[in-house]
């Protein structure tokens, strides 16, 4: 398949970066086992783009994704303090470090905070493959960029229990505002 070989060339490259033998990236995030979830993302026109998120700003959960867009503009990146379109190249592939590989890492490599916005008069489509290590893969740290002068900046959890965190902590950030605001109108 097409998309193990860019991955597994991504993956060796990521972990040549980090001074890795080339396979450990992989390994570290699941080897053999990785998963590669397709997701379809549909964003028809808006009338009011300015008043209108296609998704809110995150970063991804997996190690890497893979996105493959449609001509129509809609991702924005943050950084510096700043939101940046993405420009769209056609045939091209882009790739997000995800939160996995971030922990991987030990954040020598940043997940994107990104987010989509929604286009006046053009529908555009998205098709994400999130690259992620199996629910009960244990995802660290990777020993080898661990030292005395640079410790752990994250612990180790199966990647199970982190998605059940981090879904969690996002479902309480979409319920407190609407709780307060419910709470004030009373």
């Amino acid at each position: 398949m097409h998309l193990h070989g860019v991955v597994n060339k991504l993956l060796r490259a990521l972990s040549l970066g980090l001074g890795l033998e080339e396979n450990e990236v992989r390994e570290a995030l699941g080897g053999e086992e990785l998963i590669y979830l397709l997701k379809i993302n549909y964003y028809p026109p808006c009338p009011r783009p300015d008043l209108a998120l296609g998704v809110v700003a995150h970063t991804d959960m997996s190690g890497i994704t893979i996105l493959v867009p449609n001509d129509v503009q809609g991702l924005q990146v943050f950084r510096d303090g700043h939101w940046y379109d993405v420009e769209y190249i056609p045939n091209a592939l882009i790739i997000h470090i995800g939160d996995q590989l971030e922990v991987v890492s030990n954040g020598k490599y940043k997940a994107v905070l990104h987010r989509s916005t929604v286009n006046k008069e053009k529908t555009r489509i998205s098709w994400p493959v999130f690259v992620e290590p199996p629910e009960d893969k244990e995802v660290g740290p990777h020993p080898k960029l661990v030292t005395n002068e640079n410790p752990a900046k994250y612990n180790t959890k199966t990647y199970q229990e982190y998605k059940h965190r981090k879904l969690n902590k996002l479902l309480n950030n979409l319920k407190l505002p609407y709780i307060s605001k419910t709470i004030n109108n009373l």
